[in-house]
């Protein structure tokens, strides 16, 4: 997300300097890591020295670690920030929040969000023209959550939260990156809470088939699973490394991620783009492509072997049957029947890419 809202204010013109936790390359750069302990006035020379006109924190993590902690990296390291932004008379702060923080139980129960929510806390008792943006669930390039979603996408079988109704409002980290630039420029006072979400409101489940529509894959065998059993899933998922799936997104889903008020339109000057059409200017990128790239003739050569394996099949069973009872004959005509209900549906199923059965177009 920094990166992306880095190049849209370097394509308007402006003069960036990014934070990075490396060593600072150059007036470009600023070291910056939320788990040391930074004093305002630190913050505020800083910022003053680079004549900084306004401060955007992009930085967030999904899940803690041993190195990294919600309260460092979500509370206490910007509030750090935004007080040494103030005292530096930095025009604006945006900070970038998330969608489902607030003051109700199951927020405040919900570590990411609680420490998500003090942070904004922070920044609003200060003397400084700040606004907080609440994006629903961001998609694009070099998203962690959109990787995990088109691994998902991309299973044979695919497992759904309870049944995937969870409504949710992707938005692409292009038009997020957008919106932002233009609360930078604006010319008034910006002060507040802005929720943002895409151009469309869709299920889980359809979510996970526009990934594999992008992905030029057909149809999955969806397997809804109870929320108990995913909540399981995802605490066990937490000793794996990967910082993408943990308990507190399995909370957030369940929640749903559709805003209030969509204040997107209003600061893009048009709608946003449904996820469909987001997918399309950038290709999903799954964390693990499970994808195998076939010419148009062996996908065809296997698709015509394994209809041929099952029409084989049921046409031996008709043939190699002996004298049998009712029981036994019931077995056998049901067993053929769907031998040949599975040889023909594999010969006439369509397929994406110009006919090619689930294979990864060549690029």
């Amino acid at each position: 997300m920094g990166r992306a809202v880095a190049r849209a204010l370097r394509s308007r013109g402006h003069q960036v300097i990014e934070g990075v936790r490396a060593q600072a390359d150059g007036r470009a750069t600023l070291p910056i890591d939320f788990m040391e302990p930074t004093a305002p006035a630190v913050w505020a020379r800083r910022l003053a020295d680079r004549q900084v006109d306004a401060v955007v924190n992009c930085v967030g993590i999904l899940m803690p670690s041993r190195g990294q902690s919600f309260a460092r990296v979500h509370t206490e390291g910007p509030a750090e920030l935004f007080r040494g932004a103030a005292i530096a008379g930095v025009r604006r702060v945006v900070q970038v929040s998330a969608l489902g923080v607030g003051d109700d139980p199951e927020s405040l129960g919900t570590p990411y969000l609680h420490s998500k929510l003090l942070a904004e806390e922070a920044l609003a008792a200060l003397p400084v023209d700040g606004v907080v943006v609440r994006p629903s669930l961001v998609y694009g390039p070099g998203s962690q959550s959109a990787a995990l979603f088109a691994t998902l996408a991309s299973l044979p079988v695919v497992c759904l939260p309870g049944r995937g109704a969870q409504p949710l409002a992707p938005l692409h980290v292009y038009e997020l990156a957008e919106a932002i630039v233009r609360l930078v420029e604006q010319p008034e006072p910006v002060r507040g809470v802005l929720e943002l979400g895409g151009g469309e409101v869709v299920t889980y489940r359809t979510m996970l088939a526009r990934y594999r529509d992008a992905l030029g894959l057909g149809d999955a065998v969806w397997l809804p699973v109870p929320m108990p059993l995913m909540a399981f899933g995802a605490w066990l998922a937490e000793a794996l490394p990967q910082r993408v799936f943990c308990r507190d997104t399995i909370r957030l889903l369940a929640r749903g991620s559709v805003p209030a008020v969509n204040a997107t339109a209003g600061l893009l000057g048009r709608e946003p783009s449904t996820l469909a059409h987001g997918l399309a200017i950038t290709a999903p990128e799954p964390m693990v492509d499970l994808r195998v790239s076939l010419s148009p003739a062996a996908a065809w050569a296997l698709r015509l072997l394994l209809a041929f394996m099952w029409l084989g099949t049921a046409f031996a069973s008709v043939l190699l049957h002996r004298d049998a009872g009712a029981t036994a004959l019931l077995v056998l005509v049901g067993a053929c029947s769907l031998n040949t209900v599975l040889g023909l549906l594999i010969l006439s199923r369509p397929s994406p890419g110009a006919g090619v059965p689930t294979a990864r177009r060549p690029r």
